[in-house]
């Protein structure tokens, strides 16, 4: 989880998912698996979020 200068776009949000997501499924990353699930749920409530704040405006 990196602080970002400028807010990330829902388009990158996905497609920073799906990679998080196909890390999961790859056994070559096991070891990093607790930190990779952390992120991905860290980028799913920022997408989340970011989609309830774009639908309040």
């Amino acid at each position: 989880m990196s602080l970002e200068f400028f807010p990330l776009t829902i388009e990158e949000l996905e497609e920073i998912i799906k990679g998080l997501k196909v890390r999961l499924e790859d056994d070559s990353f096991q070891e990093e698996w607790v930190k990779i699930h952390d992120e991905l749920m860290f980028r799913e409530q920022q997408l989340k979020d970011l989609t309830i704040q774009n639908e309040t405006l």
